[in-house]
């Protein structure tokens, strides 16, 4: 039981102090150094690198795109594991691509399975919900799933 509350303490604490008040040198204490991202809405080629670095690319550019709170919606820690559902809401001010920022209140959730080694963040599989925010700042039509789609 200590495992999970020990890797539950520190996953609060990345998205409190990286996150939520941008303390990157808190990544030093937090994040392994050789850290691993798995998620299919960012490069992961040799263009994107790993450990801090990549890891601090990811958060800047989180902070950069949307200025508002990241919440934790849930936290279930297991083992080595731990599954976090967050959802952040606030105004879209950074390009994302070829997208200008809109200045449009946008929402934007995601799940991530954190795995933990050694007392640190060492990798994570992630799903952010681009779709249906790229649809709330007008990139996508928000009819894309209307009733006219085809069969």
């Amino acid at each position: 039981m200590a495992l999970q509350e020990d890797n539950e303490t520190v996953a609060r604490r990345v998205y409190e102090e990286i996150w939520q008040n941008h303390n990157y040198d808190a990544m030093e204490e937090l994040v392994a150094e050789d850290y691993v991202l798995h998620d299919p809405s960012m490069p992961e080629d040799e263009s994107w690198p790993g450990g801090h670095e990549g890891y601090r690319m990811m958060a800047e550019m989180g902070a950069e795109m949307i200025d508002g709170e990241l919440e934790i919606q849930q936290l279930l820690p297991s083992d080595d594991y731990v599954t976090i559902r967050w959802r952040q809401t606030g105004t879209h001010v950074g390009q994302m691509g070829d997208v200008e920022p809109t200045n449009e209140e946008v929402t934007v959730t995601g799940i991530e399975i954190d795995r933990f080694e050694d007392g640190k963040l060492a990798e994570t599989w992630q799903e952010v919900g681009m779709l249906p925010m790229l649809m709330q700042i007008g990139a996508v039509p928000d009819d894309l799933f209307g009733e006219d789609v085809p069969a």
